[in-house]
């Protein structure tokens, strides 16, 4: 998944839907996320220096006006302007920790996030 963001910018939030493989079980993975504390991180591609370590996250149900729709989850980070103050390509991973270990959202390709510069003069 790419993600694009203007050098500087708080928005928007950075939001990956929860795959539903078909091998773990929905109900569990959302008791986990419900129970976990939730952390982002962003690595630097070039120098392969954390730009945000250990930040926290969250997540979200999205609610539908069908009633028969399948439930879908998100988990997200709202960036802050330092987090985005230097344009670059980084990498971005979901961590959960909970009572019985830490692990990283399963996700089917990388989280690939690019800080732009904006193009805008204030």
């Amino acid at each position: 998944m790419e993600f694009f963001i203007n050098k500087g910018a708080t928005l928007p939030v950075l939001k990956m839907q929860v795959v539903k493989d078909g091998i773990a079980d929905i109900t569990e993975f959302m008791s986990l996320i419900e129970n976990s504390l939730i952390y982002f991180s962003m690595i630097d591609v070039k120098t392969g220096g954390y730009k945000i370590l250990n930040m926290k996250g969250g997540f979200v149900e999205k609610t539908f006006i069908d009633p028969n729709a399948e439930t879908e989850y998100y988990v997200y980070y709202k960036f802050t302007s330092i987090d985005t103050n230097r344009e670059g390509l980084y990498e971005g991973e979901f961590v959960f920790i909970t009572d019985t270990g830490t692990y990283i959202l399963p996700i089917r390709e990388k989280l690939t996030i690019k800080i732009g510069d904006s193009h805008v003069s204030i």
